[in-house]
Formats: C-alpha cells, sequence, structure tokens
C-alpha cells in the first residue's frame, strides 16, 4: 500500500498525482482523518454487534416519520440507510467524498486532534475488482451486489464479508456539495487490513507540524465549513472566524 507524507496543499495533489499514476485515468475517493491512528471501520461496527445495529435500524425507522415530513418507503433499505448515515446514527457505511480538498479540510479543520492526521485515497473500482462481485467499477447502493450487505444490517442476519464502494442518495444538500460517496462494510475487519488495500488504498500521512499551515491555506482556497455544511450554523461559525481574523489587519491600516 503507498504511503507518503505530505506538508502543504501543493504537496498534496502533487504528490498524489505522481504516487496514484500506476491506477491510469480512474475516478479517487478520499476520506480525511484527524488522528493517522484512526481505522477505516465505520461507526457501527466499533461499538455495536448484529444485534445492537439490527435494533438501531429497527427503532430509528420506527421514530423518523413524526420528525420528518418525507421518509423513504419501507422497503427503500438504500434510502434508510442513507438518511441515517446523513443525521448521524452509527451505520456500516463509511463516508468518503470525490474531493481531495474536502478530505483535507476533514483532517486538519473541522474537529483538530493532537498528532498526525492522514488522508486516505481509495480507487473504488479496484476494491469492487477484488470483490465477490468482480465488477470494474463503483456500485450503486440500491443495486443487487450491496443488497445482502443492506439485508443483513436490517434484518440482523448473518455478517457478510463484503466490502463494496457504492454511491447513494442525495438526500441533503449537504451529501451534493461534499460530493459523498461510501464503502459499506459487512464486518469490522478494517479496510486497510483486507487483501484488496494493497491494490486500492493509499495513504498520505500529514505530520502535526503541518497541519496548521494547511488549514490556513484551505481557508484561503474557500474550503471552508460553511461550504461543505450548507447551513446556518456553519454560516455563523464561519463569518466570526473570518472576522475575527481579519479585524485586527484593518484597525492597524488605519
Amino acid at each position: 500500500m503507498i504511503e507518503v507524507e505530505i506538508t502543504s496543499t501543493a504537496s498534496f495533489l502533487d504528490t498524489s498525482r505522481r504516487a496514484l499514476s500506476g491506477f491510469g485515468r480512474t475516478v479517487y475517493w478520499y476520506r480525511g482523518h484527524a488522528s493517522a491512528t484512526w481505522l477505516l471501520v465505520p461507526s457501527v461496527h466499533r461499538t455495536y454487534d448484529n444485534v445492537g445495529e439490527h435494533s438501531l435500524m429497527a427503532r430509528f425507522r420506527l421514530s423518523a416519520p413524526t420528525r420528518r415530513e418525507k421518509c423513504p418507503e419501507l422497503r427503500d433499505l438504500a434510502g434508510w440507510i442513507c438518511l441515517m448515515q446523513h443525521f448521524g446514527l452509527p451505520t456500516r457505511l463509511l463516508d468518503w467524498t470525490a474531493s481531495p480538498l474536502a478530505a483535507l479540510y476533514f483532517a486538519v479543520s473541522h474537529e483538530p486532534q493532537p498528532g498526525p492526521a492522514a488522508v486516505w485515497v481509495l480507487v473504488p473500482s479496484e476494491l469492487n475488482r477484488a470483490s465477490a462481485c468482480r465488477q470494474d467499477a463503483t456500485l450503486v447502493l440500491t443495486g443487487p451486489e450491496a443488497k445482502p450487505l443492506l439485508e443483513a444490517a436490517f434484518e440482523g442476519g448473518r455478517q457478510v464479508d463484503e466490502t463494496l464502494a457504492v454511491v447513494g442518495q442525495d438526500v441533503d444538500l449537504r451529501m451534493t456539495v461534499q460530493q459523498a460517496a461510501f464503502t459499506i462494510h459487512g464486518t469490522d475487519a478494517p479496510l486497510e487490513a483486507r487483501p484488496a488495500s494493497e491494490t486500492c488504498l493509499a495513504k498520505f500521512l500529514i505530520p502535526e507540524a503541518a497541519k496548521e499551515h494547511l488549514a490556513e491555506e484551505l481557508w484561503v482556497l474557500g474550503i471552508r465549513r460553511s461550504g461543505l455544511f450548507p447551513d446556518l450554523a456553519s454560516l455563523a461559525k464561519d463569518l466570526a472566524t473570518d472576522f475575527r481574523m481579519i479585524a485586527p489587519k484593518v484597525l492597524q491600516n488605519r
């Protein structure tokens, strides 16, 4: 598996272009980790067994219709799991983005952690080629390939030892602006521990000393919270940060 260090947005884009050139012209997905030690494991598999996962899904579907005007139909498992993921319920989906700079934002700016950070890069077609379905393509969450993984989550069935790269339904504007994509995991095995990781994954390490510089570069490039989370709370937070940084410079020039 490719593993390299980056210290700036320019080095990230240039290094990723050169490091990933062996994959040819293909689609790449990115995921930012505020800590380089975090594993590629979905939230539900970090805390719950199959019974707990099934209970979460059932309770959410029972209670959601009184809290949201338009919910998916009961048999629309793909729609439900996207809705659950969007609102923070632990699921077997792991978020990815088609935007390298958005992933970099999540690594160094969103909720910073002490120590090195990381950006993971996935070649979704390579992951699916190594799966049981042997498809050299990005799959859809509503397709037959993902069906056994979805049914196991909602019905509390047996584990499915499979991980697929899929695109789901945009249930909110945030998914659209973040260029959201997913991997869906049948077990708690980290993606980087699977045999396919050697051909489909790369890891870009960010030293702790470089994180502040990268965050400043992203701010200058316009990669900010309010662009990735298009709501009033994010807008207010960005405005407060922007003017706190700019105002002293304006006063000094008077």
